[in-house]
């Protein structure tokens, strides 16, 4: 295998915004498909169903999120571990078919979040532009649909990448028309003649569960407001905090604190009881020697949490 890059630690991008910009469809058809989805989604309850097709979307929900969360996030916004060219180019192409828009599009928008983490100029900030904003109007807003390739220089070399990033809604269509022939044709949904059941919950239901899943991290993992719900280990210069509850739809995402305090690590979880399924993901592609390096969280990050979680277990007591 061919690896892709020498060094699995971020470099953010310099500051030369506008320098190469790959444009976007237009504002309106990007909201047209995000309504679309959602709507043809309710026909879940008037189409067939079989347990098979429940099984496939939940499937296929894993297999979305990890594409954006192992893939887009942790791989092209983070380089937290190493892979082939062609893994690399795989990672992009079921993104793109999920329904996430371009992985080089996805991984600029979140260095700039990092970079300006709940300020001005944070792609998706609910204490900026409120939960709305941060939880799906980003999405379509005019500033942020363009995808600005110079915070994304180390994979804007690869032709293929941004070849799939111009033109990711095919792979959507491509994906459906699949998923289509298989409900249709063949009886892995249970039996045969499925094809629009399929559609509806395989292609449409699980992307829409992905995406919810993703604009959760955006909209609610900044919220100091939840209670037991969400947590701070980490006095980072943001409002980012930890949640246990969807530690498994976001596949780990959710311990964004810990991710803000270190984000170039292979695995969000600083503690053995935090469930990360997309770094279980990762070690299962390691041993099978498909990924490589996988970047680990230093020492010393763990021991400031653990540090800052005997303090506040000792100012609760007095």
């Amino acid at each position: 295998m061919i690896p892709v890059h020498e060094s699995p630690t971020l470099e953010l991008a310099p500051l030369e915004p506008g320098s190469r910009i790959q444009r976007s469809e237009r504002v309106g058809l990007i909201k047209f498909r995000i309504v679309l989805a959602h709507l043809v989604s309710l026909g879940i309850f008037f189409v067939p169903t079989t347990r098979a097709l429940v099984v496939a979307t939940v499937i296929g929900f894993f297999v979305r999120v990890f594409a954006w969360e192992g893939g887009s996030h942790r791989y092209f916004a983070h380089r937290s571990y190493r892979t082939s060219r062609a893994f690399q180019l795989l990672l992009a192409l079921i993104a793109a078919a999920g329904g996430h828009r371009g992985p080089l599009w996805w991984a600029s928008q979140h260095r700039m979040h990092h970079r300006y983490a709940d300020q001005p100029r944070d792609p998706h900030s609910p204490v900026i532009g409120g939960v709305w904003h941060a939880y799906v109007g980003w999405a379509y807003h005019p500033d942020h649909v363009d995808t600005d390739l110079s915070w994304i220089k180390d994979f804007a070399r690869y032709p293929e990448l941004v070849w799939l990033n111009r033109r990711h809604y095919a792979m959507p269509y491509v994906f459906m028309l699949g998923v289509y022939w298989l409900g249709e044709k063949t009886s892995l949904f249970g039996r045969s003649g499925l094809g629009l059941s399929a559609v509806i919950w395989v292609f449409f239901f699980g992307m829409v569960l992905s995406l919810h899943a993703a604009f959760i991290v955006n909209g609610l993992m900044h919220n100091q407001k939840l209670g037991l719900v969400h947590s701070r280990r980490y006095e980072t210069a943001d409002t980012t905090t930890n949640s246990w509850l969807f530690c498994i739809p976001t596949m780990g995402a959710s311990w964004h604190n810990n991710h803000h305090r270190y984000m170039n690590g292979a695995r969000a979880s600083h503690r053995w009881w935090e469930l990360d399924l997309t770094y279980l993901v990762l070690r299962a592609l390691a041993w099978a020697r498909i990924v490589w390096d996988l970047h680990p969280v230093p020492a010393k990050v763990l021991a400031e949490g653990l540090r800052n979680e005997q303090q506040r277990a000792q100012s609760a007591e007095n």
